[in-house]
């Protein structure tokens, strides 16, 4: 898959949280992905993420919460919520799409921005029109794929996506400790990330506060609301990572790894690392060992993905008629929808 559909190529690194900003969204205010086996570091960006697993398994952490998706499931992602994916199994397609909500509140959908939706997964009784989500989905990868100058389709669809999830979505009201960060708090942040990536020892969060001038209980406060973990889970993620990406490209023994990135006791990092990617040290360097990175398709996946969208968009016609339907309601955390029905870590 080539063109717009290229997943995440605006990532610093594998290992770095990341904010992302796509300046062609300010051209579209869509974008649309396909990708294979992968695993997308930490990040966080300005638009709604919407996802639509089209076979086998993958393991998303949306603000420090784990959910396992497998086939079929779809879920939402708000906009600046700070997440990861791993795939689970070596089939995996995924197929996403981005979406610039205040675009879509300058025609018409009011308060858009403002929202917070809940992450919902698949056909589970609530009412969600999931089918419609998905049949709109899949056209924009077509057509991406197809021709990437289809401006007026694209955006016809767009609109439809973003009407159906604006009015059939279950959300929840933030509470005034949700708004959005400013660009000052923001910055703050990625500085601090930029140098966490830098730095292989053991930095404090109060050496952190000193640098920002900032007391620690703010910096804490911050560090946790705009990446969703504390600052010490954050500096063991990126170890974490750090050892993973170790595994994958060198073959150096296990126990070489986990001292040089600094876990001292073995058993808390085994423990860690299985939280954190699903798999033991060894298993994942055999089944990493040949994933490229960027989870580009090979021809039999491009053929397999289209031939997965093609059954999805037939719905579309549905989907229309839902989306502009006068008897479409503004569901939200009150109307007894469940919030996320994806398979949580653990359950």
């Amino acid at each position: 898959m080539t063109g717009p559909l290229s997943p995440y190529t605006l990532l610093r690194s594998r290992r770095t949280g990341r904010y992302e900003n796509r300046a062609t969204m300010k051209i579209h205010h869509v974008w649309c992905f396909i990708h294979g086996q992968v695993d997308v570091s930490y990040h966080w960006h300005r638009e709604m993420e919407v996802l639509f697993v089209l076979r086998g398994r993958f393991r998303l952490v949306i603000e420090g919460e784990a959910h396992n998706l497998a086939e079929g499931d779809l879920i939402v992602i708000n906009p600046d919520a700070p997440h990861n994916s791993i795939s689970v199994s070596e089939d995996a397609l995924i197929c996403g799409v981005h979406l610039d909500l205040g675009h879509f509140e300058r025609r018409g959908l009011a308060g858009f921005q403002a929202r917070c939706y809940e992450c919902c997964s698949p056909e589970n009784g609530t009412g969600l029109p999931v089918r419609a989500v998905k049949a709109i989905m899949a056209h924009l990868a077509i057509i991406e794929d197809a021709d990437s100058c289809a401006t007026p389709l694209r955006e016809a669809l767009s609109l439809l996506l973003a009407t159906t999830i604006y009015r059939d979505f279950p959300r929840r009201t933030p509470e005034a400790a949700e708004t959005p960060l400013g660009p000052e708090s923001q910055h703050r942040i990625l500085r601090i990330l930029d140098r966490l990536d830098t730095m292989r020892s053991d930095v404090s969060l109060s050496a952190m506060a000193k640098a920002e001038g900032v007391t620690v209980n703010h910096l804490s406060r911050l560090f946790k609301r705009h990446l969703g973990m504390g600052f010490r889970d954050y500096r063991v993620n990126l170890r974490l990572d750090a050892a993973a990406e170790e595994l994958r490209i060198t073959r150096d023994a296990v126990a070489e790894i986990i001292e040089r990135n600094s876990f001292g006791n073995p058993a808390v990092f085994y423990r860690k690392f299985r939280a954190r990617f699903g798999s033991t040290p060894a298993n994942y360097r055999r089944d990493r060992s040949t994933i490229n990175v960027l989870g580009k398709l090979s021809p039999a996946e491009r053929q397999d993905a289209m031939s997965i969208l093609a059954r999805h968009a037939a719905g579309i016609g549905q989907a229309s008629e839902q989306a502009f339907s006068p008897g479409s309601g503004h569901p939200s955390a009150d109307d007894g929808h469940r919030a996320c029905t994806s398979r949580r870590e653990g359950e």
